[in-house]
């Protein structure tokens, strides 16, 4: 308490200090600019020049009202240069500065003379578009993204692999940050992935791919951040987008979006209701080969299985402006998601050539998972030279009820004499409190330099009771083994500072990260007839340096060095011991033990003409994080026989990666982007008492070939190719993936709304085979899914097209809800 009492000081003294600095002495300038009808040119790029040779004396930009203000201006003689997009540059009269404040008169600007028309042809962006810092894909610009989903977006984008279970890796590293409008979403990967299939890719306009992030950013993260950007608006008024999305895949699917926002002078409303229902089937086989107690045997299992959901979620906020350069926000964030699932695996054990019995196993489960996430914010523009607070408080939670049940029957090697059978159910209700505050100051330096300093405290409990029932006589037993109640708390405190000036030719960027961590994790449950508590408590302090460093060397080529340390927190289930069991041999469980991961980011970029980006990265990893699969016990029977699929601490990881981009022109109407990726990977690891060392070369590929048929016509087909290797999570060597999609786009209603066909994975290529061997037991896996697909979908814009944005707000919840499951 001491500590956010503290904090919340911090951030009065730091307001406080705004307020007063607003009430400086000098002589002003001050003025406004509009357009036909008196109508304010919103956020115009004002210039005060010398009257006497133009030079450029201070830069602004105008207010949502079009007003605009110099403070302490030296006397002279001066003019206003005005400038914004799709409007012609004005100039003022020339006037002079004396010892009190000057309004200059309104400056009128007149629209450009270029039609509207002409502009919507010639400004279409490309699907990939290189920066100095960062990788962005423009996600409007993708056919075959046709009424499907933002995962579906994600796994085209560069440098991007989405494995089996939906885990997202960048440059061939797993560990990566997703953010939603600068926002981090806060939750377990897969979480992510089940937040990302629900979310129209008509929501997105922008995916921004940050290999090495700066200090400012949570350390949290081993392989860079995620930023996706929703669609935002432009001016006055009101507007809105629709978008309508059918799937047909071996079943159907649909999806639906609405955007609204609304603007005035000192009120900025904006919401989004987003619909997604889902049915997926998926095949998954396991077969394994071991020696338990002398005695080879085989498990052949076959798991067929049957997705439901249906997802809702939106969002509401107000955006108030108090004045020109200071803004108060609240937003709220809510979901939910209902999911009901039917497997039915088929297990036939032997030797390899005779069966000796066959399990059947149903399982059944059912749950609904709900968030909300609540903002308040503020943001400061402190004086004309750039000063800038901002302060985020945040809460969330997170709450869920799963209920499964599972019947086994055992049946001799002719599928028809009844050995045994088992009859259980379980329930796990969670509940997450996240809980954070934190302050970002902005100031600049002399000579062009910037400062960038802040501190966030965050507290997350979470509460986890798991119970488990069998079936004895009639009766409902409680089994006292396998229940659990799961309670864990988290403090993280932070503060971090960041440097960064441009020079002639080179850009320097320097920044430190302090991150204090208290942790406290209590596992009750019964064993042997015996009350059992596995604890977890620990404190830890560490430090995140980052660094960037660019050079450009000529017109045409420019050279990049960054380097960035990082840390990979446990998702808190995942430090729960309680076990899931798939049936009487498989499992998957938390490990209390599991311990943060760190890792060192070196990268060097090169350049040439904005067109050609070449980068080659380098990542060692200590107490890497990785699901493996190992033996395991039956707490009941005391079979042997059975493998367990939980997070462990890898020793090292080392990870090579040469990345090479470039978007090509062909002709006019057939352009090409392409990257391909080498990487080479070494992990070392101890499972069940045995040394485990494995390494592989790994290739990547993607290709997308746009083809503009018409004006309002287009086309579109894309490649993939993953290459054999050794895959990142639980360690697995796969075998090649690869996929083609193909979609066209017609533009209809005058341009406002677009129709877009799309077929996914045309020939049915797209699916995971690996297998992982430990001391004579040997697992191989086949995943299946439901992957070739046909969508359609619509697109309509309506109301003022120019509604100004929403302000993107990255609230204090960043790292925290990343770490949250999500009933999957």
């Amino acid at each position: 308490m001491k500590s956010i009492l503290t904090a919340f000081a911090l951030t009065a003294g730091m307001v406080s200090a705004v307020l007063t600095s607003q009430a400086q002495n000098g002589p002003k300038v001050a003025g406004k600019v509009v357009r036909t009808g008196e109508q304010p040119v919103e956020f115009a790029t004002i210039t005060l020049l010398k009257a006497g040779d133009s030079s450029l004396v201070k830069g602004a930009i105008a207010d949502i009202n079009g007003k605009y203000e110099f403070e302490q201006i030296k006397q002279g003689k001066y003019l206003i240069a005005a400038a914004a997009v799709g409007m012609n540059k004005a100039y003022s009269k020339s006037f002079v500065v004396g010892t009190t404040t000057v309004t200059v008169p309104s400056l009128a600007m007149e629209a450009a003379s270029k039609s509207l028309k002409a502009v919507d042809v010639t400004a279409r962006k490309p699907f990939i578009e290189q920066k100095a810092d960062k990788m962005v894909v423009n996600v409007e610009s993708s056919i075959t993204a046709a009424g499907g989903n933002a995962m579906e977006v994600l796994e085209k984008s560069p440098t991007i692999n989405v494995d089996k279970d939906g885990n997202i890796s960048m440059k061939g590293k797993s560990g990566v940050v997703i953010m939603i409008d600068g926002k981090p979403t806060n939750m377990t990967s897969q979480d992510v992935a089940e937040l990302l299939k629900s979310m129209p890719a008509s929501n997105l306009e922008q995916i921004e791919l940050i290999a090495n992030p700066s200090a400012k950013y949570d350390a949290a993260g081993n392989a860079g951040i995620i930023n996706l950007k929703l669609k935002k608006n432009k001016n006055y008024g009101t507007n809105g987008n629709l978008n309508l999305g059918l799937v047909r895949g071996i079943n159907n699917r649909a999806n639906g979006a609405l955007n609204l926002n609304h603007r005035n002078e000192k009120v900025n409303i904006f919401g989004s209701y987003n619909y997604n229902y889902r049915r997926q089937e998926q095949d998954l086989g396991l077969y394994r080969t071991m020696t338990n107690e002398g005695r080879y045997q085989v498990f052949d299992q076959l798991t067929g299985t049957d997705h439901k959901s249906d997802y809702h979620g939106g969002k509401l906020g107000v955006d108030y402006f108090i004045s020109k350069n200071h803004t108060l926000g609240v937003m709220a964030d809510v979901s939910r998601r209902d999911r009901n699932m039917f497997s039915d695996a088929v297990t036939k054990i032997g030797n390899g050539n005779l069966i000796d019995s066959i399990l059947h196993t149903n399982t059944g489960e059912s749950g609904r998972w709900q968030r909300g996430a609540y903002n308040l914010n503020y943001r400061g523009i402190l004086d004309s030279t750039g000063k800038e607070l901002n302060i985020d408080l945040d809460y969330a939670r997170i709450t869920q009820q799963l209920n499964a049940s599972i019947f086994a029957i055992n049946r001799d090697g002719a599928d028809k004499g009844v050995l045994g059978s088992d009859t259980s159910r379980n329930a796990q209700p969670s509940s997450i409190d996240i809980k954070s505050a934190k302050v970002d100051y902005v100031h600049p330096l002399k000579g062009g330099a910037k400062l960038e300093a802040g501190a966030k405290i965050s507290f997350v409990t979470t509460d986890n009771d798991a119970r488990f029932d069998s079936l004895r006589t009639g009766n409902w037993i409680k089994d006292e083994r396998r229940s659990n109640h799961f309670i864990y708390k988290e403090n993280i405190n932070a503060a971090y500072i960041n440097i960064n000036k441009q020079f002639k030719k080179v850009y320097v960027q320097v920044g430190l990260r302090g991150e204090q961590t208290h942790i406290n994790g209590n596992s009750a449950f019964t064993k042997d007839q015996q009350a059992q508590v596995v604890r977890n408590d620990s404190s830890y302090f560490n430090l995140f340096p980052s660094a960037a460093v660019s050079y450009q060397l000529n017109k045409s080529n420019t050279l990049g060095l960054t380097y960035s340390r990082r840390i990979q927190r446990p998702d808190y289930e995942e430090l729960n011991p309680f076990e899931f069991y798939l049936d009487r041999y498989t499992r998957i469980a938390g490990n209390p033990g599991l311990k943060p991961q760190y890792s060192n980011n070196f990268e060097i970029t090169h350049t040439f003409k904005e067109f050609l980006t070449t980068s080659l990265a380098y990542t060692h990893t200590k107490d890497m994080m990785t699901k493996i699969l190992e033996a395991a016990v039956d707490p009941v029977s005391g079979d042997t026989s059975a493998i367990r699929y939980r997070y462990q601490n890898v020793a090292k990881s080392d990870v090579f990666n040469l990345n090479i981009s470039a978007p090509v022109p062909i002709t006019k109407w057939w352009t090409s982007f392409t990257t391909v990726s080498l990487s080479y990977n070494m992990y070392e690891t101890v499972v069940d008492k045995n040394n485990v060392k494995l390494s592989s070369v790994g290739f990547f590929g993607r290709t997308q070939q746009t083809f503009t048929l018409t004006k309002d016509l287009s086309a579109e087909a894309v490649f993939f190719y993953v290459s054999p290797q050794v895959a990142d999570e639980g360690l697995f060597r796969m075998k090649a993936m690869y996929g083609l999609d193909l979609g066209a786009q017609q533009k209809v209603l005058k341009g406002k709304g677009s129709v877009k066909l799309g077929v996914t994975d045309v020939f049915r290529t797209n699916y995971f085979r690996g297998s992982f061997e430990n001391v004579g037991r040997t697992t191989s896996v086949f995943n299946r899914w439901d992957s070739r697909q046909v969508r359609l979908s619509f697109n309509y814009r309506f109301g003022n097209n120019n509604v100004k944005a929403a302000r993107n707000r990255q609230t204090g919840l960043e790292a925290e809800q990343n770490r949250v499951k999500g009933g999957n």
